[in-house]
């Protein structure tokens, strides 16, 4: 990669000598700056290591060839490098994470390496080879599972939640605690009669109710957990 910078440069500086008196590097006018990162979120369902887009946006000024490298970073360090370029997409790279390795959670991208070059009459050749501390972010997220018990005891419904999440550093699914919101049909709605947090997996709760009813569980995502909702019971 050096070998290659030093040659597009010295091809530029011969450029500029053929044309004419070349400009200082320091008074050319290349400019180049990360704008956005962004990418697509992730979710697991195993092991495997999956793939997802990075966008990258610039501005740039002065420059012909440019290449940029973004870190991709996972709760356990450096997971890849996301790379955009004059010579591949500018905008867009498909990057392969591993969250059995680099676990789950929120990822960051950036910082980044740029290095560009440009050339002009004007202002002769320049480059710009420096980091570039625009930040952007995407979350891998584990599949959760939902799914409820019902009894019946004379007026009594004791309904019991199991909730469970695949984790890739564990190789299966584990048990999951979230805060789990018991819910009864009320005509085409659902309404919510307790919210709980589980324990060791497991929600309980008992609701009075001479009638039949229908009821469900769900919980919301979190940074590393996505949410879900399970089968109706009729009890």
């Amino acid at each position: 990669m050096k070998f290659l910078k030093r040659a597009l440069v010295a091809s530029i500086a011969a450029l500029a000598l053929a044309i004419g008196p070349a400009v200082s590097a320091e008074a050319a006018s290349a400019k180049f700056d990360v704008t956005k990162l962004s990418a697509d979120n992730v979710v697991v369902s195993d092991w495997n290591c999956k793939k997802t887009n990075v966008y990258m946006k610039h501005r740039k000024s002065g420059v012909d060839s440019w290449n940029v490298s973004t870190e991709v970073r996972g709760k356990h360090g450096l997971a890849t490098w996301a790379n955009y370029g004059t010579y591949g997409s500018a905008t867009k790279d498909r990057v392969q994470v591993c969250p059995s390795i680099y676990g789950l959670g929120k990822y960051t991208l950036g910082p980044s390496e740029i290095s560009a070059y440009g050339y002009s009459t004007s202002n002769g050749w320049g480059e710009v080879e420096e980091p570039d501390y625009t930040k952007g972010s995407f979350y891998v997220r584990g599949k959760t599972y939902a799914s409820l018990s019902s009894k019946r005891s004379g007026s009594t419904v004791t309904l019991t939640s199991s909730t469970k999440v695949y984790n890739p550093e564990r190789y299966g699914k584990v048990n999951y605690n979230p805060k789990v919101k018991f819910q009864v049909k009320s005509g085409s709605k659902w309404k919510t009669l307790k919210t709980v947090t589980a324990k060791k997996g497991k929600a309980t709760y008992k609701v009075k109710s001479k009638s039949k009813k229908t009821y469900r569980v769900t919980f919301g995502q979190v940074s590393w957990a996505t949410g879900a909702t399970s089968k109706s019971v009729k009890r």
